[in-house]
């Protein structure tokens, strides 16, 4: 028999080639997979997708009533509110993305074993539909940079190629995770911790730059330069006068994106047949 009579199992994997075609035939599906949850996700709420702004903005409303005013984390920080609110939402995102992410396979095991499709397509969908949720709420982030007096700059369009980025980042994240929960399901448990303990390590509510002294010095290289960090940067310059980006930060945002991209992939792709198995 040739070999394109014979018959695969459905969980067979495919070579790379292969597979990456099959994924970007489905790329519309992934689209409108993720647009379907997100209109779904606050569907049975009364104030339906009005969620998606006031989600954030009661999250930075209690983070700046702790840290802004009881524990007075605004050392070296010009605009503190618009600092927060953009560090909510970058952390948000990542966060979102890796634990929705991280449970896409697991979550879906009757999805799985009933069609033959490319796994990554779920984690995938799931990093896409935190970035759509994330668009709307620029809103909050232009509003709060007319109240606060920031002046209008061309550098406000830079924030697409910043969330692109760490969109291509948080979906390699969110690949590696997929498989690591899907055979470790206990990390599914132990994740939320450690993406919340990284996120407030990386400068949600507190600029690293003024606060580097209070760490350890050994600490520093993680704390300039960990991918969560650069990233809430790169944001926080295409808004604020005061926090300008250099081209180090946006070569070490594309350096990451690419190599969490790569690793991420490479260790999910390498899992393809054996998820739904269980």
């Amino acid at each position: 028999m040739s070999e394109a009579g014979k018959l695969r199992p459905v969980s067979a994997r495919l070579p790379l080639s292969s597979y990456l075609k099959d994924l970007w035939k489905r790329r519309f599906f992934i689209a409108s997979f993720a647009r379907a949850r997100v209109e779904g996700q606050n569907s049975n709420a009364v104030l339906g997708q009005a969620w998606l702004l006031l989600t954030p903005m009661l999250t930075a409303a209690v983070y700046y009533l702790l840290f802004g005013v009881i524990l007075g984390t605004t050392r070296g920080i010009d605009n503190f509110v618009l600092f927060l609110i953009i560090g909510v939402l970058i952390f948000r995102f990542t966060s979102s993305s890796t634990t929705a992410g991280g449970n896409s396979i697991i979550s879906n095991q009757g999805l799985i074993r009933s069609l033959h499709f490319p796994r990554a397509l779920l984690p995938i969908a799931s990093t896409l539909q935190q970035l759509i949720q994330v668009i709307p709420a620029l809103v909050i982030i232009v509003a709060c940079a007319f109240l606060t007096g920031e002046s209008i700059r061309w550098q406000w369009i830079l924030i697409f190629p910043a969330l692109m980025l760490q969109f291509i980042f948080t979906t390699g994240l969110s690949l590696f995770l997929a498989r690591l929960v899907s055979e470790v399901r206990d990390f599914a448990k132990l994740s939320p911790f450690l993406i919340r303990m990284w996120g407030y390590l990386s400068g949600i509510f507190f600029s690293v730059e003024a606060m580097k002294d209070r760490f350890p010095a050994s600490a520093e290289p993680f704390l300039l330069f960990n991918p969560l960090h650069i990233y809430m940067e790169l944001a926080r310059s295409c808004f604020m006068e005061s926090a300008p980006a250099s081209s180090q930060d946006w070569l070490l945002g594309l350096g990451w994106a690419v190599l969490f991209l790569v690793i991420g992939f490479s260790y999910f792709f390498k899992g393809e047949g054996k998820y739904g198995r269980d």
